[in-house]
């Protein structure tokens, strides 16, 4: 999945645990509480940040926000 598409589907989930099996089907080990984080954070207006769409999709803050790959 590229950063594109993993933006859009990651846009489109309605909840935490969508986002954790969307972190899962990419290969990413993410905690419970980051997806909730990253969920109110895609909620709060709809969009991610310049710095949070780098730590989602692969810029150089990747690993602080997905601390463990598979």
């Amino acid at each position: 999945m590229d950063k594109e598409e993993l933006v859009a589907k990651l846009k489109e989930a309605k909840s935490a645990d969508e986002i954790l099996a969307l972190a899962k089907e990419s290969g990413v080990e993410l905690s419970e509480e980051k997806a909730r984080e990253l969920f109110g954070q895609l909620n709060a207006n709809g969009e991610l940040s310049d710095d949070d769409l780098d730590k989602v999709a692969g810029g150089m803050d990747f690993y602080l926000v997905f601390p463990t790959r598979k």
